[in-house]
């Protein structure tokens, strides 16, 4: 998801109502927006094409933020999907995950269905993506169904209407959480452990399939869990963590055509960690950042 047009004719950020998102980045989240800081929040436009030409890539944008190296750099491009042979070597000799396995744990909150599992042994079929490989190489354990229903897992869709239409066994009679329900859950995470991460695809397939009505529609749904996160009492960040929302590449932004962009992407930090990004203008500078906030947790 990056920054577009302000025009609702192609930009869902522009079409969908997102009052929480809108005060917290200080304007209409756009190609216009500046920077902006406020108290406990900061709102950074920043470079995700990482001094390349061409369009951004889901591998070697993740695997920047989640190492502070540059992944179009060691790949003399950019490169994805997945990560390939290279830029795994790059996850798995130190990232975000393992530095705060060194401190208080790390997580990976998604849930993985029983196919993903099942595929795992499957070279050909079985193709981890940068947080996948990350969380392996630290000792991050995956999180399946068991862990979505115990409340200590998220759905990629934020709320799990997706994982209970999903025709598996496993997940018969599955509830989704709900807003409310992944609030908590992503409430507990960060009260247990020093990073949690959430990778929340479902924006790239909205923009590649050019489904304006399904994007808005997830839009809408975040923010109505970052009023939670940010404004609840009893939410995450209340409690002293720190909220970081990016993204590797631009696509939601531009359904005027179906692939990536080479738009600026939206850091906003929210907690008492946000200042550590104020000076943030690429995607070099999301795990810099991290890392001094972890480094401050007691």
């Amino acid at each position: 998801m990056g920054l577009g047009e302000p025009d609702p004719a192609i930009n869902p950020l522009a079409a969908a109502a997102l009052p929480v998102l809108t005060r917290l980045v200080g304007s209409q989240p756009d190609r216009l927006a500046p920077a902006y800081s406020s108290g406990a929040v900061v709102f950074r436009p920043v470079d995700a094409t990482l001094g390349h030409e061409g369009l951004p890539q889901s591998a070697t944008g993740q695997t920047t933020i989640l190492t502070g190296l540059n992944g179009a750099d060691i790949m003399n491009g950019h490169y994805g999907p997945w990560p390939g042979p290279t830029l795994t070597r790059s996850l798995q000799q130190g990232t975000l995950f393992h530095d705060a396995e060194a401190r208080h744990g790390a997580a990976l909150a998604n849930t993985f269905p029983p196919r993903y599992f099942a595929t795992q042994d499957r070279r050909r079929r079985h193709r981890p993506n940068a947080p996948v490989v990350a969380a392996r190489a630290a000792g991050v354990r995956l999180r399946g169904v068991d862990d979505y229903q115990a409340g200590t897992a998220i759905a990629p869709d934020l709320v799990g209407a997706g994982l209970a239409r999903l025709a598996e066994p496993a997940l018969a009679g599955t509830v989704p959480a709900g807003v409310t329900g992944t609030a908590a859950t992503l409430t507990r995470l960060a009260a247990e452990y020093s990073f949690t991460f959430v990778d929340v695809w479902v924006t790239d397939g909205f923009g590649h399939d050019r489904d304006m009505r399904r994007a808005v529609g997830f839009l809408e749904t975040l923010d109505a869990l970052l009023a939670l996160l940010v404004d609840d009492p009893l939410g995450p960040v209340a409690a002293g963590a720190t909220l970081l929302i990016t993204s590797d590449h631009g696509n939601l932004e531009d359904l005027s055509v179906k692939g990536h962009t080479r738009n600026h992407v939206p850091l906003l930090a929210a907690g008492p960690g946000a200042s550590e990004f104020a000076g943030a203008t690429s995607l070099l500078d999301v795990a810099p950042g991290v890392r001094r906030v972890i480094a401050q947790q007691s």
